[in-house]
């Protein structure tokens, strides 16, 4: 596996503690009430804020990432030293169990952000799923608090309606106890439910005109969203979501990824990791305002 050099887009202003990790600059937008020192000191602590995302291939994972880093290019990943990984090889694997969960995904355009993608268990993989168990709980409570994962985005794609929740959905939220990291449960594609609310148009609607098609279609599409029962089922197991979104749309408007910045904001029980991750995510000055106006 070819290596380069460690994180070469940080502006370190620490020496590094051993762990190969150097913190990026603050961002510009602090909230109000809050010295420059204070958000130092919490980076300084927790370094970035970091999400375990999960969620099947094609759930639309990449597309909320970029979007919340404010990115078009792909992201680097690093293993858990540090280490440059040549994405190159990870693409040509066939086999999904080498896949690495440790792996630490990181935008040029955001890297106070550090994502790690699970995938692979919803093929019924026993070693995936533990693998992912494991990581959770040793993130969710390490003593190394820079190690530390700090929410979960679990990601539903809505293009398959009619198959949302499957076993390895139940499995995560029946066995998986993640603690005091929040999971935030993610709908995607829920932009996707048109073409099932246009395929159930009557007879006489689908002889109606283009732009009352298109009406009736949305209005069957969200009748379709409020009446799926992903939320309720998931909400009946053991360890339950403590809030979700729906995601439409990410490819014309960023409404959808500032109302998971809220969600995720909202979900934080510690006000000094909502701090952490507003200030992280200082390409939202709306959600970063918000924050200062509650606190």
């Amino acid at each position: 596996m070819k290596m380069t050099t460690r994180f070469p887009f940080f502006r370190s202003k620490t020496p590094k503690d051993g762990s190969g990790e150097a913190l990026g600059e603050p961002p510009g937008d602090i909230p109000a009430g809050s010295t420059t020192m204070e958000i130092d000191g919490i980076r300084e602590k927790f370094g970035r804020f970091r999400i375990l995302v999960i969620g099947r291939a094609n759930a639309g994972k990449t597309t909320i990432l970029k979007q919340i880093c404010n990115s078009t290019e792909d992201p680097e990943i690093y293993d858990r030293n540090g280490n440059r990984v040549d994405q190159a090889e990870i693409k040509g694997t066939k086999d999904r169990g080498k896949h690495n969960i440790e792996n630490e995904v990181v935008f040029r355009s955001n890297p106070n952000f550090v994502f790690h993608d699970s995938q692979g268990f919803e093929a019924g993989s026993k070693e995936e799923f533990e693998k992912m168990k494991d990581f959770v709980s040793e993130r969710a409570k390490t003593s190394f608090l820079k190690k530390r994962i700090h929410a979960i985005w679990y990601c539903i794609p809505m293009d398959q309606y009619h198959r949302a929740v499957l076993a390895s959905e139940e499995k995560f939220f029946d066995e998986c106890n993640t603690g005091n990291v929040p999971v935030i449960l993610v709908l995607t594609k829920c932009d996707a439910l048109l073409l099932q609310g246009l395929a159930a148009l009557t007879p006489e609607e689908k002889e109606l005109p283009r732009e009352e098609r298109l009406v009736r279609g949305h209005q069957n599409a969200e009748s379709m969203l409020k009446k799926n029962t992903v939320w309720e089922r998931v909400q009946s197991m053991k360890y339950p979501p403590k809030a979700n979104v729906e995601l439409r749309d990410l490819d014309k408007s960023d409404k959808g990824s500032k109302l998971l910045i809220e969600r995720t904001v909202k979900a934080l029980d510690e006000e000094t990791l909502q701090m952490l991750f507003v200030t992280a995510q200082h390409t939202n000055g709306m959600v970063c305002t918000e924050y200062a106006i509650e606190r």
